[in-house]
This record gives C-alpha cells, sequence and structure tokens, in this order.
C-alpha cells in the first residue's frame, strides 16, 4: 500500500467548504452558515477525503497512474453509491422537498468529483 496523499486531504477538505459557501449561498441561496458549521464541514470532509485518499493508496500510485479514471470512479462511487442514497433517505424521511434534496445531492457529486480531481493533480 501506498502513503496516503495528506496533502490532498487538506486541500480538498478546505475547497469542499469553499465550494459548500458558493453551493449555499449563491448558487442555491439555502440559507447562511455560520463559522462553526464551516469547520464541522472542513472536519467531516477530512474524514471522507482521508478514507478516499486510503482507497487511492491502496490502488497504488503506479496503477493509478496507467488508469487514472479510477481516481473519479472511486470518489464519484462513492457519492453516487452511499453518499446521496443515505442523504435522499433521510431528507425523504424528513419530508424535504425534491428541489432540495436534488441540490444536496448535486453538492456531494460535485464535492466527491472535485475531491478525486484534487488527488489526480497532487499524485
Amino acid at each position: 500500500m501506498d502513503p496516503i496523499n495528506w496533502m490532498a486531504v487538506a486541500v480538498s477538505s478546505t475547497l469542499a467548504a469553499v465550494v459548500g459557501l458558493v453551493w449555499y449561498g449563491p448558487l442555491f441561496a439555502k440559507g447562511r452558515s455560520g463559522a462553526g458549521t464551516i469547520v464541522g464541514a472542513v472536519v467531516l470532509q477530512g474524514v471522507s477525503a482521508l478514507m478516499l485518499g486510503h482507497a487511492l493508496a491502496r490502488i497504488g500510485a503506479e496503477k493509478l497512474a496507467v488508469k487514472p479514471w479510477l481516481y473519479w470512479m472511486q470518489a464519484g462511487g462513492i457519492a453516487l453509491a452511499f453518499i446521496i442514497p443515505a442523504l435522499w433517505i433521510s431528507h425523504a424521511r424528513r419530508g424535504i422537498a425534491w428541489k432540495d434534496m436534488a441540490v444536496d445531492a448535486g453538492f456531494w457529486l460535485v464535492v466527491y468529483l472535485l475531491t478525486g480531481t484534487v488527488f489526480f493533480v497532487l499524485a
């Protein structure tokens, strides 16, 4: 197993918070987040990025160099197979509007694909 790319973990976590500020601010105006929410988002996305980094480290730099699409396949796969279904189930149970569910699902897909991109660029 290769080492985890800690720089990619830190950068992607921070970028996720920046995307969140824009996504839920000017783009979809779902309300304002306080500083505590932003810090929490960075920390929690850091855990997610760490797990993606672990998965990519297990794949190995040599294989990733030959098959670079695995960065986005792994990241997007996590979002599409785990994060978005869990989000939709919890939103549906609380009666949240479909439009809001789609906005949140789109956010997480973009964040995870961005995370894959950061790992690719910083490889």
